[in-house]
């Protein structure tokens, strides 16, 4: 077989290789071209070229670091060196298009015909995968998913180096963490579940294909919540040698999904609330204006036959059920301006000494108990702050009502403090009432709620007091005490600021 003969029967098999093949003599002289450098070079060479003197350089440039390594690369070779890889980030330009485009490869010297020795450049396109690695990273980066694999004969797993700078744990060498020391960053519920997805792929038999959920410990001591899925690769007698998948973390899901659930039972809460208390709407209407109806009727047929002490206690049970008719309509005029978001607040300088003499006047002409006293607790000098002085007014006498509701004995204080330091005042009424339970304390603010469902009142007083205090720029706090009574706490600022 002469030496085209011997080329023609090599070049089918050459191009069944999937990589592109150049080889050279030791001067670089081309003697032979697979079909896969051909096409990746943009060349066409016939058996017959072979024959004729075509030299690697004609064909391409082999560029690293904006240099062409192509001779220096033979060079080594030449030298003795028996193979030669070339470095990452290398590139061809071919000479037919001018086109750049990143490789892998490698040079070695192989014998040949007769002794001769010859130059074999391996190389291989590896755009597409360069295109791939860097999608699948930028993904991978902008998300918080991890790749991994475990090799089950060394129980170790290699995991993605921002996995642990994002947990802030400490990695084994190589990026790894070992079984043990794995299983003990989850949290003991779910080991289980993990440790039977596990199970069920170190067998061989199945693919466990169901995302995990599980909790994993933080380096700072917190718990988050990651996902992970799974599969085996390759079999060694029979029983899988590696497992590969991903884990991300969902606790963001996680956050979203409680804070849904929250939501979802508040909502059903207040829609239960509501429900009652539009149940309740009729009574508490109803109540007042069946005694203001009724004690006027017995006024007006029976007035004459009246003594002088019974017309006076009628004229004070109309007049005690129409100021609790008029609150109620107030509350729910104001949880409709609430509602929609048109409750006005004007802010002017305000004396506190003034407003609160105001209201202390108020309450107690309108109220008297030989067995309970409204008195105030002022400083000696007076305060001036910029507020919305009828809605603080609003504020402090539901408040007062309120205490004057769960208060049979003893006294309610009403009076503030100047908290100079923060260029704040604090308002309180205090009251030696019944007190509130401790379990009702964080729900006293909420709409519709009632501790005593017993009590006269629609649940709006203390939302609507809230609503005001926060418009005001301020602050609304309790303190209470079953059967020692309770203290109501307005923060606000002296002034508006900037």
């Amino acid at each position: 077989m002469n030496t085209v003969d011997n080329i023609s029967y090599a070049d089918s098999l050459l191009n069944i290789l999937p990589d592109g093949i150049v080889i050279l003599t030791f001067d670089e002289r081309v003697l032979q071209v697979n079909l896969q450098a051909k096409t990746g070079l943009h060349i066409n060479i016939s058996s017959d070229s072979y024959e004729k003197d075509l030299y690697a350089g004609e064909l391409f440039e082999l560029i690293y670091r904006d240099k062409n390594i192509l001779t220096s690369a033979l060079d080594v070779i030449r030298q003795g060196k028996e193979e030669l890889i070339l470095p990452p980030n290398t590139s061809i330009r071919e000479k037919s298009t001018n086109t750049i485009f990143p490789v892998k490869g490698r040079f070695c010297r192989l014998p040949f015909d007769e002794g001769v020795e010859v130059i074999i450049f391996y190389f291989r396109n590896i755009t597409s995968e360069l295109t791939q690695e860097y999608i699948l990273n930028t993904a991978l980066n902008r998300t918080r998913i991890y790749p991994w694999f475990f090799d089950l004969d060394r129980q170790i797993f290699s995991l993605d180096a921002r996995y642990f700078e994002y947990l802030g744990i400490e990695p084994e060498p190589g990026y790894t963490l070992s079984m043990d020391r794995y299983l003990k960053l989850i949290h003991p519920d779910d080991q289980k579940q993990l440790f039977d997805a596990f199970s069920v792929q170190f067998s061989g038999d199945t693919i466990y294909e169901k995302p995990v959920p599980f909790r994993i410990l933080r380096g700072d001591g917190r718990r988050e919540w990651f996902e992970g899925q799974s599969t085996y690769i390759g079999k060694l007698s029979g029983l899988p040698y590696r497992l590969v998948g991903i884990c991300m973390s969902i606790q963001e899901h996680k956050d979203i999904e409680d804070t849904l659930i929250s939501a979802r039972m508040k909502a059903e809460e207040s829609d239960r609330l509501k429900t009652a208390f539009l149940a309740n709407m009729s009574h508490e209407i109803r109540t007042p204006l069946n005694a203001i109806v009724g004690f006027s009727d017995v006024l007006s047929s029976t007035f004459e036959e009246l003594s002088h002490q019974e017309r006076e206690e009628f004229v004070n049970l109309i007049n005690t059920n129409s100021e609790h008719l008029l609150r109620l309509i107030n509350d729910i005029l104001d949880l409709s301006r609430i509602e929609s978001n048109t409750m006005e607040f004007v802010f002017a300088p305000c004396s506190l000494r003034a407003l609160m003499n105001e209201i202390l006047t108020e309450q107690n002409m309108n109220f008297y108990s030989e067995k309970m006293q409204i008195t105030a607790v002022f400083p000696d000098d007076d305060l001036c702050i910029v507020t919305d002085a009828s809605r603080l007014k609003q504020v402090l006498g539901n408040l007062l009502n309120n205490s004057r509701k769960f208060t049979k004995e003893g006294y309610i204080k009403l009076g503030y403090t100047l908290l100079e330091k923060e260029e704040k005042v604090a308002l309180f009424v205090e009251d030696t009432g019944e007190g509130i339970a401790r379990e009702h304390l964080e729900h006293i603010f909420e709409r519709f709620y009632k501790v005593n469902s017993f009590k006269q009142g629609t649940g709006l007083g203390l939302s609507i007091c809230l609503t005001i205090v926060e418009h005001l720029r301020g602050k609304i706090s309790v303190d209470s005490e079953m059967g020692r009574g309770t203290r109501f706490i307005v923060r606000l600022p002296l002034s508006l600021g900037e």
